[in-house]
């Protein structure tokens, strides 16, 4: 069975790393427009909310922040609560992005 879901979409929430239990986690949500039908002006979007773990979490908190645009590549699972979640597997880079920097870390990307 194949499981690989491939999202693009602006995070709605401003992502920030959680810890619980040494497992460290960033959740947030996303908003992706459906594909534009011919003769309709407005464009729906879908909502998902996604998770992402260590180095990964490390990775979406430090360089997006609400508004911005994530590309990534994942697979859906269900919640505990029967909702659908997306596990953040592998980040894309577009060419063009912005780069939050926090002076004080020493940390270059």
């Amino acid at each position: 069975m194949l499981n690989k879901i491939m999202m693009s979409g602006r995070l709605l929430t401003e992502p920030a790393v959680t810890t619980k239990d040494d497992l460290r986690y960033c959740k947030f949500s996303i908003a992706v427009d459906q594909p534009k039908q011919k003769g309709i002006d407005a464009v729906e979007t879908d909502t998902f909310t996604c998770l992402a773990f260590d180095d990964n979490a490390n990775a979406v908190s430090f360089l997006y922040s609400k508004g911005g645009t994530i590309t990534f590549v994942g697979s859906l699972r269900n919640a505990p609560d029967n909702t659908a979640v997306i596990i953040v597997e592998e980040l894309h880079f577009q060419n063009r992005f912005a780069v939050k920097v926090d002076v004080n870390s020493e940390q270059i990307f």
